[in-house]
């Protein structure tokens, strides 16, 4: 994703054509670009003249149609993927169009995620139940429940699973181990702030220098071994809290739109008695999405089911 090692802070970005290598890579080449183009004017995202302006010059550049599109400063790089991701799940979808009806209702608990191998090291003290799903950042939210295109999200547990049983021993993992232990007992924002500020303090760094390609989603211990870009700290937060008991229904790995960078990035969202909270390693603190103002999401996915998010209509 996107972003400089934090913390404290960062103050370098990924930009909208290195993105081309990630998101737009697993969700932007389900749609061909004359049909790209089509969807985009059709919900009066950009014009015929801006189609045509950006046509041409894909066909001098060889550059994909959403990048130009994006260069040209025709439609943002948020609008893009939330209109790829809206296509995407047509696409990918046999009840396609139903699910993008659908609007968002509790669903229950199904098979459940790596994470609790990790769990199962401890006596869990609780497990907290959500009590309501508040909107977030204002958006209106389409959930479902089919993440089988989520190859990159689907993979991180079940590689995490296997490392468990293998790794399961090792330094970094104790250590792990040794700190989830220690937040046992404690309130529940205490142990939110402490995962938080645990993997906050592991290195940043871009999945091109880390691993080679453009856009990997690490396990908690690829992550903790060697630092890793915006997703992997979301996942290893993710998995630190299903460890200490929170439920899979009340956390969600948010890719949003960071509106002060014009970037992707990746946050997680839990739930905790109708409110929403943050965690965000470009922030020390864990902060009540009511007051997050920088973030446009676009979707968000835990082990069971998926969100794309819409916008509210302004006049």
């Amino acid at each position: 994703m996107t972003e400089q090692k934090t913390p404290p802070a960062e103050t370098t970005s990924k930009t909208p054509a290195s993105l081309q290598d990630s998101f737009i890579r697993s969700v932007g080449r389900k749609v061909r670009t004359n049909k790209l183009g089509d969807l985009l004017v059709n919900a009066e995202l950009i014009s015929r003249e801006q189609l045509r302006s950006a046509l041409k010059a894909q066909k001098e550049t060889g550059v994909r149609l959403g990048r130009v599109l994006i260069e040209q400063g025709s439609i943002s790089a948020g609008q893009l993927y939330r209109k790829l991701a809206e296509q995407w799940v047509i696409k990918a979808s046999t009840a396609g169009m139903a699910l993008m009806m659908q609007l968002f209702t509790p669903s229950a608990a199904r098979a459940d995620d790596g994470a609790v191998r990790l769990a199962s090291a401890f006596t869990i003290a609780h497990t907290i139940q959500p009590q309501s799903f508040p909107s977030l950042f204002g958006t209106t939210e389409i959930r479902s429940t089919d993440i089988s295109a989520f190859t990159k999200w689907t993979s991180v547990m079940t590689r995490f699973d296997a490392q468990m049983k293998k790794d399961g021993g090792t330094e970094v993992v104790k250590q792990w181990k040794a700190h989830l232990q220690s937040l046992k007992g404690r309130s529940v924002r205490e142990q939110i702030e402490g995962v938080n500020s645990y993997m906050n303090s592991q290195p940043y760094i871009e999945d091109i220098d880390n691993y080679r390609v453009s856009d990997y989603w690490a396990t908690p211990i690829e992550f903790l071994s060697r630092g890793g870009d915006c997703e992997d700290f979301a996942i290893a937060k993710y998995a630190s809290l299903r460890a200490l008991g929170f439920s899979s229904d009340q956390m969600r790995i948010a890719i949003v739109q960071d509106k002060i960078k014009n970037v992707a990035h990746a946050i997680l969202i839990v739930y905790v008695e109708g409110q929403a909270f943050v965690l965000d390693n470009q922030d020390k603190r864990v902060e009540n999405a009511d007051n997050v103002n920088r973030y446009k999401p676009i979707f968000s996915i835990n082990s069971n089911d998926w969100w794309l998010y819409k916008q509210p209509h302004t006049s």
